[in-house]
């Protein structure tokens, strides 16, 4: 592993997604590293949008050159603050799912608030204009989930 993808290895282990196995362990990579860049991780990778939110093939690229290689490579490295603690924001985001009525996946739940976030950023940056856009690009999401994936990530996105 060469120096360059030591952070993004550090934030894969860190962010509990240190699998590619299956369609929902790529996903909540994505995500997550999504999200966590959304309130600074410096991980640099950019996104687009894609069938399930946000996706970046850079960091598609970067995880299958890491994850088949030893966890015990990077086993000494850590992220200092305030780094840490936006990797710990980001993994509290499925406390939040537990205090919903609704039922979905931690996978889903995080699409969900990455895809918010995504749009976020092109001006969809209230509540009704979040639902209208998520409702138009992910349609399997109902308004009760979109409101409470809104409200988890206007909090989110608060300074710490």
């Amino acid at each position: 592993m060469n120096n360059s993808q030591i952070a993004t290895a550090v934030a894969i282990r860190d962010l509990n997604c240190y699998s590619l196995e299956t369609i929902d362990d790529r996903i909540l990579l994505q995500k997550k590293i999504y999200l966590a860049q959304d309130i600074g991780l410096p991980l640099g990778y950019g996104y687009s949008w894609y069938i399930h939110g946000p996706y970046s093939p850079d960091l598609t690229a970067a995880a299958y050159q890491i994850i088949p290689e030893e966890i015990t490579a990077i086993e000494n490295h850590s992220f200092r603050e305030p780094y840490a603690s936006m990797i710990s924001r980001v993994n509290e985001l499925e406390n939040e799912l537990a205090h919903q009525s609704f039922k979905i996946s931690v996978v889903k739940w995080y699409e969900l608030i990455a895809s918010i976030a995504y749009w976020h950023k092109f001006g969809f940056n209230t509540e009704e204009k979040a639902i209208q856009k998520i409702r138009e690009t992910k349609p399997q999401f109902t308004k009760e989930q979109i409101k409470a994936g809104y409200s988890t990530y206007v909090n989110f996105k608060k300074p710490a």
